[in-house]
């Protein structure tokens, strides 16, 4: 069995049975106003803009700790536990707050599936899986795209979207040193200034000429 986490609320026995309750950090707790209705996102995922879709659910889920429940932190008890009807509850509510989030067909697909790890296993790799065709249509459109007749506020957001969209799709090795993401950091950078007008062209090579490149978000700035 997983583990389980938090704290328990144990009082003194009652006809033979412990009063037992979770205390309010404990991810199966199950807040007042939380209901079975609530939708986690402003727009329902229907198979485009995953990336997206998929980090405003994890920052709702994480604001109501409830992260746990996806990545097998926090396992499905056995029935015997006295967890376990506090997690069947956490468990029927956060599968239904993905549910909500996505599209009938999409919500039709998953229902199929008893706990919440496996409704968000199965959408993620279904709408999140590595794809080599993909990676390299998205890396032709970030080479292809130039900030044109838009301003640098319209320009670099779109620049940042196709990045996601590109790592999402990513196939191939990890480096764990340190040097593969700070080699992405540069070659973002290069991309964002290439696209750039020559209106630009002053302060770009101010930043070309730094003896050490500037994260994105820096060169942003001084633009």
């Amino acid at each position: 069995m997983g583990s389980v986490i938090g704290d328990v609320i144990s009082n003194s026995p009652s006809n033979g049975f412990a009063s037992f309750s979770l205390d309010l950090s404990h991810p199966f707790y199950i807040h007042l106003s939380d209901n079975l209705g609530g939708q986690l996102v402003s727009v329902l995922f229907s198979g485009c803009g995953f990336i997206l879709w998929r980090n405003n659910m994890l920052t709702s889920l994480s604001a109501k700790n409830k992260i746990s429940l996806l990545d097998g932190r926090v396992n499905q008890p056995t029935p015997d536990y006295p967890y376990y009807p506090y997690w069947e509850r956490c468990n029927d509510m956060v599968k239904a707050w993905i549910t909500n989030s996505v599209s009938r067909k999409i919500a039709a697909s998953v229902m199929c599936f008893k706990t919440t790890k496996e409704v968000w296993k199965d959408v993620n790799e279904r709408f999140g899986q590595s794809n080599g065709s993909k990676y390299i249509e998205i890396q032709r459109e970030i080479n292809s795209t130039a900030q044109g007749s838009s301003d640098i506020t319209s320009y670099f957001p779109k620049m940042r979207s196709l990045w996601d969209e590109l790592n999402s799709s990513y196939v191939g090795p990890v480096c764990s040193c340190g040097a593969l993401p700070k080699f992405i950091e540069d070659q973002q950078l290069f991309q964002f200034l290439n696209g750039l007008n020559e209106s630009y062209i002053t302060v770009k090579s101010g930043i070309m000429l730094m003896n050490s490149l500037p994260p994105i978000s820096k060169a942003y700035s001084l633009l």
